[in-house]
């Protein structure tokens, strides 16, 4: 029995964020009900269906018009016996639907509600229009890790969304693990630029004390080196990995070198330090480098791509990897949860929901015939 079956979740999240929480809650048990605009779904079904399937495998999808009567009183239905509901709207959206906390929590006052957003449910920020690379810019994140003088159209990487959804995994849980002792719900707001400076929270003290972070500075006894044929990260941090890193390269005389006796000074010859190491790698493939260094406890590694690490390591033995179908046909592999038990193991329930595939069931199952389901698709309500 995985950690959350039987936990019903009505998941009105789209795009990322909140589509990459309730992947997690899945993967662990839980019975995730997507739902999704008739007619054209969630908008990454068609923008980028390779992440739609990363975020969203798993699922049953079942479509429903919010804006009507009859959606609504249908969502009002699912509501009353769902233990979660995830929404990634606007901050105010909500209550235009009727969705709003205090009447929920009296229609079911065991329901956790889950808020995913941008810069949060109050703020200066609330109602600003959020995306990944807005977020980074607006909460300063882009500044810490983004060289300004790059080329603007390089926007960094994507950690805002998927960190964002799994702070909101992980406060459903905590919240989960509160019911059981409590009897009753609660109200989760989760913000991207929150979610940001969790991620980046000891570049944030730095910051917040006038210093530059480690990633804004350039390091001689942590970086990359270039070697034969690739780049190899190689941290000396200590002295004895300094020690054994010139016995590796066959270099003792640099331990000795009056100008990298230590890390500081290290750094005040920087350039000096970086062209005596390459000089020595430049003979041999990083890989051999690797191997000599690992073996001596100097933390070391070749700069791989992520498709080269999949060849090398059996991921999908691992429980990381997952292969789905596309709607198109194509296979993928997509991402799971990134660790294991020793038994009833995160796993996928099924594969990429069609849109609406589960809509008659989910009806049928609130009591309603199929007539009337026709009658309800005739009318675009699902």
């Amino acid at each position: 029995m995985q950690a959350l079956a039987g936990l019903k979740v009505v998941d009105l999240t789209h795009a990322v964020a909140g589509s990459f929480c309730t992947f997690q809650l899945g993967l662990m048990g839980a019975d995730i009900l997507k739902v999704e605009p008739p007619r054209h779904g969630d908008e990454f079904r068609a923008f980028r269906a390779s992440t739609f399937a990363a975020a969203n495998a798993g699922k049953r999808s079942l479509t429903l018009d919010l804006k009507s009567v009859e959606g609504r009183d249908i969502l009002d239905r699912l509501i009353r016996d769902a233990d979660v509901l995830t929404e990634n709207f606007r901050p105010g959206v909500n209550v235009k639907l009727g969705l709003d906390w205090e009447r929920l929590k009296q229609l079911n006052p065991k329901l956790i509600y889950c808020s995913i957003s941008g810069f949060g449910q109050d703020g200066p920020f609330r109602d600003y229009p959020a995306i990944e690379w807005s977020v980074q810019a607006v909460s300063g994140i882009t500044d810490t890790y983004v060289d300004p003088t790059a080329d603007p159209r390089r926007l960094g990487i994507a950690q805002l969304d998927p960190f964002a959804g799994y702070m909101a995994f992980a406060a459903i849980m905590a919240a989960v693990l509160q019911r059981q002792q409590t009897g009753v719900g609660q109200r989760i707001d989760v913000g991207m630029l929150d979610a940001g400076w969790v991620l980046n929270s000891l570049s944030a003290t730095d910051m917040l004390m006038g210093m530059r972070p480690v990633s804004d500075t350039l390091r001689s006894s942590a970086a990359r080196f270039m070697a034969q044929d690739k780049p190899l990260f190689i941290a000396v941090l200590w002295p004895k990995w300094f020690k054994s890193l010139c016995e590796v390269i066959g270099a003792p005389e640099l331990a000795e070198d009056p100008r990298f006796k230590d890390q500081r000074i290290r750094d005040q010859n920087n350039e000096a330090f970086r062209l005596a190491v390459e000089s020595r790698l430049a003979t041999r493939p990083a890989a051999e480098w690797e191997k000599a260094l690992v073996a001596l406890g100097v933390p070391a590694g070749v700069v791989r791509t992520m498709p080269e690490v999949a060849d090398a390591i059996d991921l999908e033995a691992r429980g990381l990897l997952h292969k789905v179908k596309l709607e198109d046909g194509q296979d993928i592999r997509i991402v799971g949860a990134g660790f294991r038990f020793e038994h009833d193991n995160p796993a996928l329930q099924a594969g990429v929901p069609q849109l609406g595939g589960a809509t008659d069931e989910v009806l049928a199952g609130l009591g309603y015939t199929q007539t009337q389901i026709d009658d309800l698709r005739a009318r675009a309500v699902i």
